[in-house]
């Protein structure tokens, strides 16, 4: 009985192995299947995750960077939101035990990494004093990649950086009865003059720091990150997401480079204050953006695309050297050259009917400089009569040989809305005529606008929430947000997305989109011409 009792003893007796007391790891040093690491990290940017376009809220979001300049993204679900929203502040430095892993989600990745880390009800975070972490993490891509990023489907969401060209006012679309969308768009210049446009969408739109932007001194360094990379119409645009951040002039090397680069090549470059919206007002408006001929010609013609200058100003004389009219295949819309026919684009047997446009172009100067302007139909409305009705004029109808009704254009007196023609190459800068705005019409047209494009769903790291960035292939995730429209509003979906991307250009430019398109087909035909003669 003795010896059974303390056989019994002995056997309660056993000791636990010990736990193993936690050690720092850096990013790189952390393993998923290890739980002995604890980690200090300034938290760099933290959001709400949310389903689109609903905009519930599904989890905790954040980044952290550690001494060595490595970034991780760490989640929490939704019971943990509150807590680690209050507990982790940013730009503040903690230490973290108690976390886990998990592999991160291919959809609208913010980071480049295999995992990410999982805080929960055993995760603790205490705050340090030490401060010596770096406050940034980039990784920027440059204007020539991103087409190639488009291309190939890259999971990853895009950091861009470069100067800010102009910062549009918010625009709101849709109604209680569809989806409410507000829209600010904001267009960024690199050092080549390239222009990518970024979008923020409803409560980050109507949360831009505007006030901040005006009292900064110009030029002002905008990087962004965590951007949705979509094409829409042949344009590039940044579409933010829940995850995205952005920073005026943030102190890296990439904003000196900047920086520099503008002080050393721009010192006699005049600053111009533009008004980007259209005004209602007739006289306000065919005073808008009122900058002198000397002016415009210095300017870079790449980095004002999306506006509208007017001038009053004098034809000196029409330019004998270029087509005064052009036809247009009625089903391709391309540009015809004279006597030819698209046998390619209708069925044998069928006759054609080519559509004409002017094409000539102008000298125009207001006493500061002279400038060459294109003209197109149906632009040339208030300047001339109708194309067709001028060829039932003449009998000669080479459109080399300018009529004289052209001709006794010069040296009248107009007052022309006008944009920049888009620059092929280097060269004087070529204005594209868009408006006469000799007399006021007699009903002002309410300009019609549409979203750029619909909001990126946020990126998550819970793929059943449908929070982040929709993939690539349906088409309906490039151009509407997740669960947004049913297939009973198919019409009136198709009509919108005519109208993405080209929101501030059917605003400024023409209010409708099929202009713009006619616009750009002239303008390349303009180009190739120039580039023949």
């Amino acid at each position: 009985m003795e010896l059974t009792s303390n056989a019994a003893s002995a056997s309660k007796a056993v000791v636990q192995p010990a736990i193993p007391q936690r050690t720092l790891g850096y990013f790189t040093d952390l393993n998923p299947a290890d739980n002995t690491k604890f980690i200090e990290v300034r938290v760099y940017r933290k959001w709400i995750a949310t389903k689109v376009p609903s905009l519930i809220a599904t989890g905790f979001s954040c980044i952290l960077l550690d001494k060595k300049g490595s970034a991780i993204q760490a989640n929490a679900d939704l019971k943990e939101k509150d807590r680690f929203q209050h507990d982790l502040q940013i730009n503040c430095v903690y230490r973290i035990e108690g976390f886990g892993f998990e592999k991160t989600d291919h959809w609208g990745k913010t980071l480049d990494n295999d995992f990410t880390l999982c805080f929960g009800k055993h995760t603790r975070t205490d705050l340090l004093t030490d401060n010596d972490f770096p406050y940034h993490y980039f990784n920027f891509a440059a204007y020539n990649e991103l087409g190639g990023r488009l291309e190939k489907k890259n999971p990853i969401l895009t950091d861009y950086i470069g100067y800010v060209q102009n910062v549009e006012k918010v625009k709101e679309y849709g109604s209680a009865t569809t989806n409410k969308i507000k829209v600010r768009n904001i267009a960024i210049r690199n050092l080549n003059n390239n222009v990518v446009m970024f979008t923020l969408w409803n409560e980050k739109a109507d949360n831009f720091e505007e006030e901040e932007y005006a009292r900064l001194r110009q030029p002002v360094i905008l990087a962004v990150s965590s951007c949705y990379l979509k094409a829409y119409g042949g344009q590039l645009q940044l579409s933010a997401t829940a995850a995205t951040s952005y920073y005026f002039n943030p102190p890296i090397e990439e904003t000196s480079q900047l920086l520099a680069a503008y002080n050393e090549g721009n010192p006699t470059i005049p600053r111009l204050g533009l008004q980007t919206e259209r005004l209602t007002d007739w006289e306000q408006e065919r005073a808008r953006n009122r900058v002198p001929l000397g002016t415009l010609l210095q300017i870079d013609p790449n980095t004002q695309q999306r506006v509208l200058f007017t001038q009053d100003a004098m034809i000196v004389r029409v330019d004998t050297a270029y087509n005064w009219y052009y036809q247009k295949c009625d089903e391709c819309g391309g540009k015809l050259d004279y006597g030819y026919i698209h046998g390619h684009c209708h069925p044998y047997g069928t006759q054609s009917k080519p559509q004409n446009s002017y094409s000539f172009r102008i000298i125009i100067t207001d006493g500061t400089g002279n400038a060459a302007m294109s003209c197109f139909t149906p632009q040339t409305d208030g300047l001339i009569k109708p194309v067709d009705t001028l060829l039932q004029e003449i009998d000669n109808k080479d459109p080399g040989v300018i009529p004289p009704q052209i001709l006794a254009l010069q040296n009248t007196r107009h007052v022309f809305q006008f944009r920049f023609a888009k620059q092929t190459g280097k060269g004087t800068p070529t204005l594209v005529l868009q408006k006469v705005m000799d007399n006021p019409p007699a009903i002002l047209p309410a300009p019609t606008e549409g979203p750029s494009s619909p909001p990126a769903p946020s990126p998550t790291h819970d793929a059943s929430a449908e929070t982040s960035p929709p993939p690539v292939t349906p088409v309906a995730t490039q151009d509407s947000p997740a669960d947004t429209l049913s297939t009973a509003h198919a019409a009136a979906t198709a009509t919108v997305r005519r109208e993405l991307f080209t929101a501030t250009t059917a605003t400024e430019d023409h209010p409708k989109g099929n202009k713009t398109e006619a616009i750009d087909k002239e303008d390349r035909v303009e180009a190739k011409k120039q580039k023949t003669e």
